[in-house]
Formats: structure tokens, C-alpha cells, sequence
């Protein structure tokens, strides 16, 4: 026995011996700041995003013009309104949101989309009292997502790069054109119910109709900034949007 532990004892000192130091290399934290277009590797988890240092910026620009200043205002409009009144202001915009997802629908020969956005129009503005109530809502046809940046992606245009929106947040270059056509149909829409007043008046009336929309929009999206728990928070907000918007185009 005593041999034999010996024996042990001599081919561990002479492998530690003969063991190389390990010695880490200098570490490089993963970059990304680009794909290459000729590569045929794929990265699902990365995002075309050159424009990040003005993104990040831009992000936490977000950040401190909804906390200071946004969310304030919401959180005064959540107090002054009832629930059943709050849920009624949503209601009529949604509502007003149909004509636009409708005729993407159609630009995308989406048929069943494009006759239940015209389905929910016509009920939820006639027996819900100009939108006020979300019949079909209630009956279980929730409202479609269909908006012109979709239309763009489903007929094989290209994201392009991202790009955080000033308010808006998360987006692209492909979306960022879309939000406007979408916009410009919103605003015609709306616009319709102020045609008999005046110029001072009709103004007026835009506008807070327009203050109030700005508003219930922030009240229905429940995400706020730097509230995730994660140092990564940016990154994951990049690859999630990213991820639902290619989505949302093959539904």
C-alpha cells in the first residue's frame, strides 16, 4: 500500500508539473452593430441596429419624457375618469382605427380581416354608439392589427434598420414611412366630425380631440421604461418588437 500511494503521489506532482498555466485571453464583449449582408450565418437573436449610439439616446429620451411628463398626465386622466368612461374613450379610438385596418387588409387581400375590421366598424358605430361600445369586441370578435408598415413588409419590402421614435419608441425605417400613411388616414377619418365648425373652433376641437387621443393611447399600453428588471433592458426591447413585427406581417 504504502508503494502504491507513492506511485500516486509522484504522477500528480509530475502532471501539475508538466500542466500548462491557463491564462484567459482579454475579454471582448459581443458588438453588434450591423449584419453583413453576404453572410450566411444566421443570428436570430440579432437586430440591424448601426444607428444604436443615436437609439440609445433616443430611448432614454423615452424614458424621461414619460416619466416626467406623460405619465403624469395619465395617471391625472386615470383618476378624474371613471373605468367605464376610460374604457368608452378607447372604444371610440379603436373604433376610428378601423377604416385604416381595413383598407391595409384589403392592400394585403387579407378578405376575412378586411370584413371584420368592416363588420366591427359598421356595428360598433351604429349599435355602439359611434364606437362608444365595443359590440363585436364584447361578442368575441376582438379588432384586427393590420397597419401600413405591414402592408409594406407583406408585399417584400425590407425593414431596414431600427429606429427609436421619438414618444412612438421601437420601430424601422419600413414602419416609420408606414406610420405616416397610417396617420394621414386616422387624422381624414376623424376630421369628418368637425366639418361644420368654423376655422377657430374646428382648430380647438382638433386639437383636443388629438390631446385626448395622445393620452388614452399611452393608458392602453401598460409597458413602462426601465421597469424589466434587466440590465439588458434596450437589447431586449430591440429583439422583441423586432420579432413581433415579423410576426404580426405573416399572420
Amino acid at each position: 500500500m504504502r508503494i502504491l500511494f507513492l506511485i500516486v503521489l509522484f504522477v500528480s506532482v509530475v502532471g501539475c508539473a508538466s500542466a500548462p498555466e491557463h491564462r484567459p485571453g482579454p475579454f471582448q464583449a459581443p458588438v453588434h452593430r450591423g449584419l453583413a449582408e453576404d453572410s450566411a450565418v444566421e443570428r436570430p437573436f440579432l437586430v440591424e441596429d448601426p444607428w444604436e449610439g443615436f437609439n440609445r439616446r433616443m430611448y432614454h429620451f423615452n424614458a424621461q419624457l414619460d416619466r416626467y411628463v406623460y405619465l403624469p398626465v395619465v395617471n391625472v386622466y386615470e383618476e378624474i375618469l371613471p373605468d367605464p368612461v376610460q374604457q368608452g374613450v378607447s372604444n371610440i379610438f379603436n373604433n376610428l382605427k378601423e377604416i385604416s385596418i381595413f383598407v391595409n387588409s384589403v392592400l394585403q387581400g387579407k378578405a376575412k380581416k378586411a370584413s371584420v375590421s368592416l363588420g366591427r366598424f359598421i356595428f360598433n358605430t351604429t349599435i355602439g354608439v359611434g364606437g362608444l361600445f365595443d359590440v363585436l369586441g364584447n361578442g368575441g370578435i376582438p379588432q384586427e392589427q393590420e397597419d401600413f408598415g405591414q402592408t409594406l413588409g407583406f408585399w417584400g419590402a425590407p425593414a431596414g434598420p431600427y429606429l427609436i421614435l421619438p414618444v412612438f419608441g421601437p420601430s424601422n425605417v419600413r414602419d416609420t414611412g408606414g406610420l405616416a400613411v397610417d396617420a394621414v388616414m386616422n387624422l381624414n377619418t376623424a376630421d369628418m366630425f368637425f366639418d361644420g365648425m368654423g376655422w377657430a373652433a374646428r382648430s380647438t376641437a382638433t386639437t383636443g380631440v388629438y390631446s385626448v387621443k395622445a393620452v388614452d393611447a399611452r393608458h392602453q399600453v401598460k409597458f413602462r421604461y426601465y421597469e424589466t428588471g434587466s440590465p439588458f433592458e434596450y437589447q431586449l426591447v430591440r429583439f422583441f418588437s423586432s420579432k413581433k413585427r415579423e410576426l404580426d406581417i405573416h399572420k
